[in-house]
């Protein structure tokens, strides 16, 4: 085995054990028994949600409002999370509005994610995802200012911490419109959240319908990756449906092809970490399969 062989093998081993799971994958269960199906599964790494009392199609989610935490709650988190070697955090995204044009609504709204950083960190977390909300109304040119200082005092209160902010992958829609916005935040601290199922309503669906959908979507996702470069922090990871396009799918039943993403990857020396993002009624089926899956890819990826 050649030099750069045994290199791509090595970080293939260290990105199988950065694999983790969002808790939204394990849906209908409380916080602490998703926790414990997780380490059964093998999963090394766990992502919170910052925030209660939401859904998605199979059920409620197991969340808590970091910023509103008892101290009863934080010493449970801690005993929850001390399993897992990492730990990242899913910040508030459903009904905030960070750059609203209401000084209400908008300063409670980055209170929450400044808030989450903070917290997450002091709970050993790696990294926190965000989303950018768009502002109602508005065309992405005449707020994107706003939107690059707010992740710059982001950025600033996160490497304070020793902790990282992304923008998950989802808006600006565009994919060069996404990666020009991270790399004109231009902080150390700020990166992407490659989420692989996002880039569908980049098709038509005239796209989605037809034989060479699969090879479409998986070259939207190539370009995706190649136009952030090191900026990659995170990732989230399912699959796409073929019938409809749905996304968060159990892995290896869709159009997505995560081989050559984890190639590219691994030859940027990614050191992020990869967790599940499922919305199966077979939760721990899926999760179980989509792991043993998404690791053949990582090993084939380094041959």
């Amino acid at each position: 085995m050649s030099d750069a062989q045994t290199q791509m093998a090595r970080r293939a081993d260290d990105l199988v054990d950065r694999i983790g799971f969002n808790t939204a994958s394990l849906a209908n269960r409380p916080l602490a028994e998703a926790a414990r199906i997780g380490r059964e599964l093998g999963f090394a790494g766990i992502e919170l949600l910052s925030f209660a009392d939401y859904r998605h199609s199979c059920g409620d989610l197991a969340g808590l409002y970091f910023d509103r935490l008892t101290a009863e709650e934080r010493d449970t988190l801690e005993r929850v999370i001390a399993p897992f070697e990492h730990v990242s955090v899913h910040a508030p995204f459903w009904d905030i509005a960070p750059f609203s044009p209401n000084p209400g609504i908008r300063d409670e709204s980055r209170r929450q994610l400044r808030d989450t950083t903070a917290v997450s960190a002091s709970l050993g977390a790696s990294t926190v995802t965000t989303h950018v909300v768009a502002r109602h109304g508005y065309q992405w040119p005449e707020y994107r200012d706003d939107v690059i200082g707010l992740y710059g005092e982001l950025g600033d209160l996160a490497a304070e911490r020793e902790i990282t902010v992304t923008i998950e992958t989802g808006f600006p829609r565009e994919i060069d419109e996404f990666a020009a916005l991270i790399h004109d935040i231009d902080h150390p601290a700020v990166g992407a959240n490659v989420d692989v199922g996002h880039l569908r309503g980049l098709m038509t669906p005239e796209q989605q319908q037809s034989g060479d959908a699969a090879a479409t979507y998986n070259d939207l996702l190539a370009r995706h990756i190649d136009s952030l470069g090191a900026k990659v922090i995170h990732l989230h990871l399912h699959d796409t449906r073929r019938s409809d396009f749905r996304d968060h799918r159990e892995y290896g039943t869709g159009i997505i092809d995560l081989t050559p993403v984890f190639r590219r990857l691994l030859e940027l020396d990614y050191r992020g970490l990869a967790n599940f993002e499922l919305e199966e009624a077979d939760a721990v089926g899926a999760l179980r399969r989509s792991r043993e899956r998404v690791i053949d890819a990582i090993r084939a990826a380094a041959c």
